[in-house]
């Protein structure tokens, strides 16, 4: 940190949503807990809208906070006001008006992107920058949310030379060489001194460790392809990359047959009959019915600086290459969050790394070509080698196309979409293609509908689609783009159709089948929210694994019966200090206060393993998945799990039952000890006067399979055992969750893992013990219902996965 004065600088979110606005808070608190982000959404009784006095408020408190809290007296503290629509825009510049000219003058409304000029400026401030400063990096903020590739690359020579070995085999994972495969392929190679090409026999092979230039290859289930190594590791590098493929990249189904790859071969005749007039036909990417009327996504070309003039090609690279690294570090943030997701920015981020597409920016950057132009010509050249492949293959060039903009972003290029939110709400949007970040932004805007003239049911932007419930069609063709904006359709995502312009008695009927369909989904969220009872008449408790307030709402609303994992360890995340006793008891309980007096199971502090908390300085041997980690850390400091124990007991008052659990737990005399420090914690805040409440329950988490075979020993220490699945598939399967190289061996349904679950059940049931089980394994239905039949009375899991466990325990328990 420099020395001198230190700013102090706030931030005010305006939103037409209340929930939008505390979203954003959420996630910008997440990466800079440090500032202070006030979050003010919707009209004063609760509907969509802004309010003057909400916001007058906010920004006069964030001010005076701002004024208290710094040490800088150069006038450079303040607060930066960001908003999401026009609208909101003028209400704030009214307040702004009324504030007395000191307060004015301190305060800066900046028209931004809202999510990423908020994190943008939350990270910004957390750092100690001026309100100029924080203004300025909220004003050139833009997220990515693609992924990268490179051009093909031919064959290396080597490969061919005759130290080569070669080796063939068959593809047999359901989805081919795709992206996710294609990367784990890329990080194999790369631990090996040799140079791999993959491909078909006969033909050229693609490096393969260029993401893209393996998936261009179009290779799927049934091909035939053949390994080429070369180098001092060429045997092992093919025996490993032939072991790799034969196990299926990790996503083999095993009661499925491997088909043989057939050329493609045109459709027989008297397949689908044309569509009768009106009637586009498509694919149904993402399910539901719409009535709304066109408004087109319009996207410009981005406009780069022009060439020529005086650049320094060192200079450039350099600007290049941080901008890399900064959508980087943001996929790597997006891809640690869950979900499909992270799934999907996972992919993107080793796309990114594939050498090709930086290497070919690189090799056109010259005295006349800056940064932005070199990348571009780059990016379209992968995006076209894509383009031109089969259709797998063609819709991962859209996604090449938004990483590329995501990077031109960071090189500060605008690339936004020229569409206003206002201007699509509530409407069926239509365009050629959509970004997967455009199907995030068309979500926030509240869109009815998105009909694509190209795309795929496989395609990343498809995936985010399904995930929002945007009902979403694609392939309609070109004439999808000659409609009309303002025309009324029918968008049919049942059936992949879009009927143009009907006549109205159609339009009636679609628009009553629209409601009797959101009255079946709205059934579903009813039964949701009830009890799932066994044939016997004793409940079963579905929860939800939250970690902070955002997901304790969406757990209540999905239908969760409490929350059987409340993770601690997220209030550390991206934190460059440890939050103190009063702040940890503050936001925990504003998660409680989420839950409407629902059973909270608050988890203590879970480091170590894939969770190297910055603020703790983690080691990743000496606090890796079998080092010191969980419990085992927390003993280690007694001074941070005291403090925290404290915080927990705090919170609990007033925010109904809260059962108390401790992580990585491996012996009875660890139990034992955790329950009576927390004793110990209780007795002082008692001795001091300081409100609190003892926990209903102590618990631990068996996630060793040492704890799940001494459960009976275990169980007489504490009140349950709630069992973390994913931790414990990896430590009896032996295979990190977070290594690609063993991610075949990761298996959550594996028969070892049956049999010692069925251990564990049966002693924690002879002692009268509440069991739970939480993770993967808990939120697969057929899974969830083995486990409720074995005994367990408890599964928690991700809240989007609630309503389908509940159903199938209904249907299979009954």
């Amino acid at each position: 940190m420099p020395e001198g004065p230190v700013a102090q600088v706030g931030i005010v979110l305006v939103a037409h949503v209340a929930a939008l606005a505390e979203g954003v808070r959420t996630l910008a608190a997440q990466m800079a807990p440090e500032v202070d982000i006030r979050a003010v959404g919707g009209t004063g009784d609760g509907g969509v809208g802004t309010s003057f006095d909400a916001i007058l408020d906010a920004i006069q408190e964030a001010v005076t906070a701002a004024g208290e809290g710094s040490q800088d007296s150069s006038g450079d503290s303040g607060v930066v006001v960001l908003y999401d629509l026009g609208s909101a825009q003028l209400t704030a510049e009214l307040v702004l008006e009324t504030l007395d000219p000191d307060h004015t003058a301190r305060v800066l409304l900046v028209d931004a992107p809202l999510v990423e000029g908020a994190v943008a400026a939350a990270t910004t401030a957390a750092g100690g920058a001026g309100l100029a400063e924080v203004a300025a990096a909220a004003r050139e903020a833009y997220t990515p949310a693609a992924e990268a590739g490179a051009a093909e690359t031919s064959e290396p020579a080597e490969n061919r030379a005759e130290g080569a070995v070669r080796a063939r085999t068959t593809l047999r994972n359901s989805a081919g060489l795709h992206a996710r495969p294609a990367a784990a392929l890329a990080r194999l190679v790369r631990e090996y001194d040799a140079r791999v090409t993959v491909g078909r026999p006969g033909e050229p092979g693609a490096d393969a460790t260029g993401v893209l230039a393996v998936v261009a290859r179009g290779l799927r289930v049934g091909a035939e392809i053949e390994v080429v190594a070369a180098g001092a590791d060429a045997r092992a590098a093919l025996d490993a990359v032939i072991a790799l493929a034969d196990e299926g990249f990790g996503e083999l189904d095993e009661t499925a047959p491997v088909p043989v790859e057939q050329p493609d071969q045109p459709a027989p005749a008297g397949s689908p009959e044309p569509p009768e007039p009106g009637t586009l036909r498509g694919i149904g990417a993402s399910t539901g019915l719409v009535v709304a009327t066109v408004r087109h996504l319009r996207r410009t070309e981005p406009r780069l600086p022009s060439t020529g003039g005086a650049h320094d090609p060192a200079a450039e690279r350099r600007r290049l290459a941080a901008a890399v690294d900064r959508v980087n570090t943001e996929l790597a943030g997006r891809a640690a969050g869950g979900g499909s997701g992270a799934d999907i920015a996972g992919a993107h981020q080793a796309m990114l790394a594939d050498p090709a597409l930086l290497a070919g920016a690189e090799a056109k950057l010259d005295a006349a070509t800056p940064a932005e132009v070199a990348w571009w010509r780059s990016v379209l050249e992968a995006r076209d080698l894509l383009a031109g492949g089969a259709d797998p293959v063609a819709e991962r060039a859209v996604d090449v196309e938004d990483l590329g903009r995501a990077v031109l972003g960071a090189l500060g290029v605008d690339v936004r979409p020229s569409v206003r939110p206002e201007d699509v709400a509530h409407a069926v949007v239509v365009a050629e293609e959509v970004f997967p970040s455009d199907v995030a932004a068309l979500g926030e805007a509240e869109v009815a509908g998105v009909a694509v003239a190209r795309g795929g049911r496989t395609s990343h932007a498809a995936i985010l689609a399904r995930g929002l419930d945007l009902p979403m069609v694609v392939r309609l063709g070109p004439d999808v783009l000659d409609v009309a904006d303002g025309t009324p359709v029918i968008l049919d995502a049942r059936n992949g159709e879009l009927r143009v312009d009907p006549p109205e008695p159609e339009l009636a009927s679609a628009r009553q089948s629209a409601r009797d369909l959101a009255a079946e989904r709205e059934r579903a969220r009813t039964e949701a929210a009830g009890t799932v009872v066994r044939a016997d008449g004793t409940p079963v408790t579905v929860s939800a694994n939250v970690g902070g307030p955002a997901e304790a709402r969406a757990a209540v609303a999905a239908g969760a019966d409490a929350v059987g994992l409340l993770r601690t360890e997220l209030l550390y995340v991206d934190r460059p200090r440890l939050p103190g006793e009063d702040e940890q008891a503050a936001e925990l309980g504003a998660v409680l206060a989420e839950l409407g007096g629902r059973r909270a199971v608050v988890r203590t502090l879970d480091v170590g393993g894939d969770k190297l908390l910055p603020a703790l300085d983690l080691d990743p041997w000496r606090h890796g998945p079998l080092g010191e980690r969980g419990l085992r850390y927390a003993f280690a400091h007694p001074d941070l799990l005291r403090t925290q124990l404290r915080a927990v007991l705090r919170a609990a008052y007033g925010h109904g039952e809260v059962w108390l659990m401790a992580p990585m737990v491996t012996t009875a005399a660890e139990a034992r000890r955790f329950r009576l420090l927390v004793e110990e914690a209780a007795g002082e805040l008692a001795a001091e006067g300081t409100a609190f409440a003892r926990p209903a329950m102590v618990g631990v988490m068996v996630e060793v399979p040492a704890a799940a075979l001494v459960a009976d020993r275990i169980c007489a220490e504490v009140d349950f055992v709630s069992v973390g699945s994913n931790d414990l598939t990896q430590y009896v399967m032996a295979a990190d969750r977070t290594n690609d190289a063993v991610g075949d061996l990761y298996q959550p349904g594996h028969e070892a893992m049956w049999r010692l679950l069925g251990t564990l059940v049966e002693a924690s049931r002879a002692a009268g013990r509440h069991v739970a089980v939480c993770g993967e394994l808990a939120g697969e239905p057929d899974a969830a219902v083995r486990l409720v039949g074995m005994g367990v009375d408890e599964l928690s899991m991700t809240p989007n996965a609630i309503p389908g466990v509940k159903a199938a325990l209904r249907s299979r328990l009954s």
